[in-house]
């Protein structure tokens, strides 16, 4: 069986490409995806979108 999930292959600290899975749906690991990747993005509108529908307790 082939793998169909990528490695992460960001440059670590020490120079050298991490060999971490990449997360599914983005191109690095969840160390190396950054504020900037879709993943994370989609999940900071998600977490608006369910704090805007919250309901406040009276």
């Amino acid at each position: 069986m082939a793998r169909t999930q990528s490695r992460c292959g960001a440059l670590t600290e020490k120079g050298t490409r991490c060999r971490r899975l990449a997360m599914v749906g983005a191109s690095r690991c969840n160390l190396h995806r950054g504020e900037w990747s879709s993943y994370t993005i989609e999940k900071r509108k998600e977490a608006e979108r369910k704090a805007k529908t919250r309901k406040r307790r009276k």
